[in-house]
């Protein structure tokens, strides 16, 4: 496979985290061409642990030249962006700093992009799940509509769509469910369900601050809805679905949230 690949890795105070999450990209059976870490205004010593990781790399034989860009905390929608107009490869995927990669995960994502001409995006499964199918499928539009189905440690794109969307950085939560819906549009969305992505470690629901994360998260949501209606990038019938969903949705789990409190 020659096909070029970047990862984005937007880092902010990640200095417990991103060395394992950079080795996991080191450790890929398909050698990515670069990796760039986004130090997002950190106040610890990532930046120092980019540069270290960096200069370790720059003497090893056939390894991703690392970019380290320093930019002032913009939240990791600017930082993604940031690294997508840096990036000079036909692919782009995304790491989040305290996630990591199985080693063969981009190997079989570039396998599903060059058998498969109509893929824009191609995602995959994570720890977050206990049970695969090991099948690779399409997910359909409506079904994007009803929940996301893309974790972004996973997600994978064609850097030419990405550079002419980008994140929404007005929306500070579901922004990625925005851009994948924007992406659904230029072409197909695949999903190998298989356990390639580790995923950090994440509160539940009902755990302090949560709730309230939740609340902005569904307000996004909603609004990411509304401005994907009012730029045509749905019909009112999808727009109608999806914010629909949306409210089902946060209306089922304020309820969850509602039972777990009375049980603590």
């Amino acid at each position: 496979m020659n096909k070029s690949v970047s990862v984005v890795i937007p880092a902010y105070n990640a200095e417990k985290t991103l060395e394992k999450a950079v080795q996991s990209i080191l450790d890929q059976t398909v050698q990515v061409e670069t990796i760039i870490i986004v130090n997002d205004g950190s106040k610890d010593k990532t930046q120092e642990i980019a540069e270290n990781l960096k200069e370790k790399t720059q003497s090893l034989i056939d390894s991703p030249e690392i970019k380290v860009i320093s930019i002032e905390n913009s939240g990791a929608s600017h930082a993604r962006n940031v690294g997508i107009k840096e990036a000079k490869t036909e692919y782009i995927a995304f790491l989040d700093s305290d996630d990591s990669w199985h080693p063969e995960k981009i190997e079989k994502q570039l396998q599903v992009f060059e058998a498969n001409a109509d893929a824009v995006l191609v995602s995959t499964s994570s720890t977050v799940k206990t049970k695969f199918c090991c099948r690779t499928k399409i997910i359909s539009y409506w079904h994007l509509l009803i929940r996301n189905h893309v974790i972004t440690s996973s997600a994978m794109s064609k850097t030419s769509i990405l550079k002419s969307l980008l994140f929404d950085e007005t929306l500070k939560r579901a922004e990625d469910y925005n851009l994948w819906l924007k992406l659904g549009k230029e072409g197909s969305l695949y999903f190998i369900d298989e356990k390639l992505v580790f995923f950090a470690d994440k509160r539940t629901f009902g755990q302090t601050g949560l709730s309230k994360d939740y609340h902005a998260l569904s307000r996004d949501e909603l609004r990411g809805f509304i401005k994907l209606y009012k730029t045509h990038y749905l019909s009112l019938l999808q727009f109608l679905f999806g914010f629909s969903m949306s409210c089902i949705k946060y209306a089922r789990k304020c309820i969850l949230m509602t039972i777990y409190k009375h049980k603590h």
